[in-house]
């Protein structure tokens, strides 16, 4: 009688744990929709303004990259959804193409990586507005046509070591 009410708390956290696992990757996924009809509409407002570049920043999205900060007795874990805001659409075309975007990715990760072996990521918080402006000025100096370097998610998890 006990194994039934063992299984039966076992299944029951591992259902709350894959409910919560799938309603983050379904906000993920809103925040990305919302992102992508909101260049859709600046592509649009920019072609009906007779080809004026439109105020808003163009985004383009990079991907995930997890970087490991290796502290004493523990290993974050920093989880980033990486994007670039950049100022027009050929811009944007251009990072979209896949060797394009790679170098650039790359080069950011490097530099993530970098900072990461330093204090600015080993501490309880960390200040991604910091990172964020620090990240955008090595990048500007390499690459042509990027204004910012966003976060698009920022997630951090702590794994002590044995």
């Amino acid at each position: 009688m006990s194994i039934i009410v063992v299984l039966q708390i076992i299944f029951l956290v591992l259902g709350y744990g894959v409910g919560t696992y799938l309603d983050k990757a379904d906000q993920i996924d809103g925040v990305t929709s919302t992102q992508e009809s909101q260049t859709d509409e600046a592509a649009a407002d920019g072609e009906g303004h007779g080809g004026e570049p439109d105020s808003k920043p163009i985004v383009v999205k990079l991907g995930q990259m997890v970087i490991p900060v290796y502290k004493p007795r523990s290993v974050t874990y920093v989880v980033i959804n990486l994007g670039v805001a950049v100022d027009d659409l050929k811009t944007a075309e251009h990072y979209n193409i896949g060797e394009n975007g790679v170098k650039l990715r790359d080069d950011i990760f490097t530099s993530l990586k970098q900072t990461a072996d330093g204090r600015a990521m080993r501490g309880a918080v960390i200040d991604t507005e910091y990172l964020s402006k620090s990240l955008t000025e090595d990048v500007k100096q390499k690459f042509a046509g990027i204004n910012d370097v966003l976060f698009l998610d920022f997630y951090k998890k702590d794994i002590a070591r044995s």
